[in-house]
């Protein structure tokens, strides 16, 4: 299960090429992760303090964690200088928001103790949609005895509902198949707004995620073998919606729209 390489010869969706590409802000954009991190964004940055901070605070002893601050080891991390940030002002603005959302995130979290999972990458195979998916899974806690009992929380510097929606059934998906269960509850928290998402996984949350998942695996097989096409974030959203109206089961027309309503369905918010 661990491992980011392709398990069974599938083709391989990976949540962190996925994030990217919802991000891609212009056709064409060549991916900065491939230049290094000296062509980073100010998001990407940020991003990449944010994950070794809560890593390194999640992963100490509790008793040292609830005497440690967790702004004190984001200040680590945090970028020296404010190169790729719009301003100075920018670069203040974004780490004092930041800053304050994890102090609120980890003293409303301290009855959490020690993660199962801590940013680790795992990779599953999904036979029934000839797919396997490689998932980072940024902190998971067990709330209490049993696979179904799973806390998945993954922290994004700020809000996109796509990033959001791909996560989501990405690990109904990966917990189902490595697993045997749903998690009980996935928590995305949106820093820059200062915003957390639920996700209460049902009874049709596993169909939902595997029509999803399908229907992504299809875009993205369908726009990556055909050069002339562009592969940013918003032309996979758009062949996502033309495959959720012509679905291949030939149902009809209404199932395909009722397909898309289910996996399109209302957030939760707290």
């Amino acid at each position: 299960m661990r491992g980011s390489n392709s398990l069974s010869g599938f083709p391989l969706l990976q949540d962190y090429q996925l994030e990217e590409m919802w991000r891609r802000p212009q056709p064409g954009h060549p991916s900065l992760a491939a230049r290094g991190r000296e062509g980073w964004n100010w998001r990407q940055r940020v991003q990449y303090a944010v994950g070794h901070a809560l890593n390194e605070y999640f992963g100490m002893e509790v008793e040292v964690r609830r005497e440690v601050p967790v702004q004190y080891v984001l200040e680590k991390w945090w970028p020296r200088q404010p190169n790729s940030f719009e301003s100075l002002f920018h670069y203040w603005d974004v780490k004092n928001k930041v800053t304050g959302e994890l102090s609120k995130i980890c003293a409303f979290n301290k009855d959490l103790l020690v993660p199962v999972m801590l940013y680790e990458q795992f990779c599953t195979s999904v036979p029934e949609l000839k797919v396997d998916i490689s998932l980072i899974v940024q902190a998971a806690w067990q709330l209490s005895a049993g696979a179904d009992s799973l806390l998945i929380q993954k922290y994004i510097v700020d809000y996109n509902p796509n990033v959001i929606h791909t996560f989501q059934h990405l690990t109904n998906v990966f917990c189902h198949y490595a697993f045997g269960a749903l998690p009980q509850l996935i928590e995305v928290y949106c820093l820059l707004e200062g915003k957390k998402i639920s996700f209460i996984p049902g009874p049709s949350s596993l169909r939902q995620s595997l029509d999803y998942v399908q229907l992504l695996r299809d875009s993205s097989e369908d726009v990556h073998g055909r050069t002339e096409r562009c592969r940013c974030g918003g032309c996979i959203e758009q062949q996502l919606s033309q495959d959720s109206s012509t679905t291949r089961d030939k149902k009809g027309e209404q199932e395909a729209k009722s397909r898309k309503e289910r996996l399109f369905g209302p957030l939760l918010f707290s």
